[in-house]
């Protein structure tokens, strides 16, 4: 077999390996460690995604957190929220706009915790990212140039990890490396009785022939090497699968194109028997080989990977083409930079995957909008109101939910106590009774008491702060004393017991339990539910069952009333906006504001922050950029807001 390009890349793959082994890789076992009761995201295109794969296969190793691969594509266009997760982001030299995408969306959508691997120390991928969130581990190879398929920028990924996955156990074997067996194999592999034996299985596969893969799931680095470099370099087409979702009916391109086809098992100790059970019935005509791995572990990986690259390099010499150097047309290019994706990824802020995610969650009308025009449109008309009045959840807006029976934090209260001062109309609107006007009347200044409103029980009961609603109770409403008759006779699934005197609305604890959702699912089927008597809106933390008048807007209907002026000058600020949690219709009206949770609907209940801020925080941040304009009237400035797209 003449020497290519290509195999002269082979000839020298473990000079890199031994490149790797003197390198200092304790920063990647330290991510591994710290990232090991985290979801982890794995992200590679190309034969990144090879590296990606092969991550994955290690860290199933060492961590019980699953680790999701995924494109760049698949990853900005995912809108799940990655706050707890880390982000591992792979990328040759680092200069792709895909892999620039992808370090964008890992950013927007919260993550702090993104570690990226390339062989390049300059890579313009660190550039898409603030100076702090995410580690850099730079790879050196043998050589520079890596040709078309990265062979050297890929080995290095493989070795660094294998050493970095050997090291995380504390207390591993000292002096011991996977990597001088590594390097070794791959020695043995470039001998020229060891690349006969690799001619003589494959040297029969022609461009016209179709090579089906079939890979124990460990072995899923190897397969996706040979998908990725047989496809890039048009040596011929590849399927690959798993033996036993080969058997579900893919076994039909066998009996319709048998000659025309090379199945390749790549087998472990618990895969080989699945494998015989389908070689013994094919036929005689169909070509295969099998190579076997043992008990797949991640030394058997990482060889496999170079099998991989030695069939290629094989299928190559047979046809004449050399797999560094495929050939490619005058379009090439332009596809490899397009940047259409690192468009996409740069105004899919965070506000409008929030957005996105709950259009698909609720949305039900068949009517399409832009959420990208939709958001700009809404922060247009937040920015140019002018606000007379400021409507305020309580729990999870002013103060965080876990924490909801402790005092709101000093600052938040300096700022409204700065607003009452410039002459801004302020009310609450919660789902609690009477606890919170104690504690408002404890930490606001009593000079500002009787100029707040508070509406009590989810809008159901207003009164100004002044009034202690012990002392002028709401009277009691028939639904409602019927209604904590029914809950008490389930009493046994509740997590906490209610109390019995309740007038104009029931809270109920709730969690993720069983019992809290068999409770959750009677109460939609209780005879005053269905006839809507009553009516019943979540929270993160309970739910409320209350009379059909009872409305938070009813706060923002008596605020208007109170400075004479269009209620769509009101500012409501809530955290339970998605459809049946309590800030639902708050959050509906016209400038509403959620600093958590939003709904479906295209022109009210946004969040507003592309950076990861929410609940009291975010509220601080909202408060503070309410600046005078007049008096009693404010304006949100935009630079202390953030929104720089205004």
């Amino acid at each position: 077999m003449q020497n290519s390009i290509f195999s002269s890349k082979l000839d020298t793959l473990a000079d890199t390996v031994e490149i790797i082994k003197a390198t200092d890789l304790s920063r990647m076992t330290r991510a591994l460690r710290l990232g090991a009761k985290k979801v982890a995201y794995a992200i590679g295109s190309g034969g990144s995604m090879i590296s990606a794969q092969f991550f994955a296969s290690c860290r199933s190793d060492l961590a019980d957190p699953p680790t999701i691969v995924q494109t760049p594509m698949e990853f900005v266009l995912d809108d799940r929220d990655l706050t707890g997760a880390q982000v591992w982001l792979f990328s040759g030299r680092g200069e792709n706009a895909d892999a620039h995408a992808a370090a964008i969306a890992a950013r927007t959508r919260g993550c702090s915790d993104i570690q990226i691997v390339t062989s390049n120390a300059s890579a313009s991928v660190f550039e898409q990212l603030p100076d702090r969130g995410y580690r850099k581990h730079v790879l050196g190879t043998h050589e520079e140039k890596d040709g078309f398929l990265s062979t050297h920028s890929l080995i290095a990924v493989i070795a660094a990890l294998l050493q970095a996955a050997h090291d995380f156990p504390h207390g591993v074997e000292k002096g011991y490396s996977p990597l001088a067996d590594f390097g070794n194999e791959i020695r043995l592999r470039r001998e020229p009785s060891r690349r006969q034996e690799y001619v003589q299985a494959f040297h029969q596969i022609a461009s016209d022939d179709t090579m089906i893969v079939l890979a124990d799931p460990r072995l899923k680095a190897a397969a996706t090497t040979l998908d990725t470099s047989l496809w890039e370099t048009a040596l011929c087409p590849v399927q690959q699968t798993d033996f036993r979702n080969f058997a579900h009916g893919r076994h039909v391109w066998l009996h319709k194109r048998a000659s025309e086809t090379f199945v390749l098992a790549l087998t472990g100790r618990q895969s080989a028997s699945s494998w015989t059970e389908i070689d013994d019935t094919l036929p005689d005509s169909v070509r295969r080989h099998e190579i076997p791995y043992g008990n797949t572990g991640r030394l058997q990986q990482a060889i496999a990977v170079i099998d991989a690259l030695m069939i290629v390099e094989v299928i190559g010499f047979g046809g004449d083409v050399d797999p560094a150097k495929p050939g490619v047309g005058d379009f090439a290019r332009a596809i490899y930079d397009g940047s259409a994706l690192k468009n996409t990824a740069s105004e899919f802020t965070r506000p409008i995957r929030r957005k996105l995610r709950a259009l698909r969650k609720f949305g039900t009308s068949a009517v399409e909008w832009d959420p990208v025009t939709g958001f700009q449109s809404f922060s247009e008309q937040l920015h140019a109101a002018r606000f007379h009045g400021l409507v305020l959840d309580y729990d999870g807006t002013v103060v965080p939910t876990h924490a909801r029976l402790d005092p709101p934090d000093r600052k938040l209260m300096s700022e409204l106590e700065r607003l009452l001062d410039g002459g801004l109309k302020i009310g609450f609107a919660t789902g609690r009774g009477g606890s919170l006007g104690e504690m408002l009347r404890e930490h606001i200044n009593a000079r500002f008491h009787s100029s707040i409103l508070i509406g009590y029980y989810n809008g159901g009961y207003l009164r100004p702060l002044t009034d202690d609603i012990e002392k002028y109770p709401a009277e009691q409403a028939p639904a409602i004393k019927s209604m904590t008759a029914w809950v008490i006779e389930r009493s046994h699934l509740l997590k906490k017991e209610i109390k019995p005197d309740n007038k104009v609305q029931i809270s109920v604890t709730i969690d993720e339990s069983e019992n809290s959702q068999q409770f959750i699912e009677e109460l939609k089927d209780a005879p005053l539910v269905r006839s809507k008597e009553v009516g019943m809106v979540f929270s993160e933390h309970s739910v409320d069952i209350g009379l059909p008048g009872n409305s938070k807007l009813n706060v923002v209907s008596a605020l208007g009333a109170s400075t004479l002026t269009d209620p769509s000058h009101i500012l409501c600020v809530g955290d339970s906006g998605a459809p049946h949690g309590n800030d639902f219709e708050l959050l509906g009206h016209a400038h509403g504001v959620s600093v958590r949770d939003v709904c479906h609907r295209q022109d009210v209940c946004w969040s507003i922050f592309d950076a990861v801020i929410d609940g009291p925080n975010a509220l601080h941040a909202i408060l503070r950029a309410l600046t005078l304009v007049s008096d009693g009237i404010f304006q949100l400035d935009v630079q202390k807001l953030g929104l720089t797209d205004i």
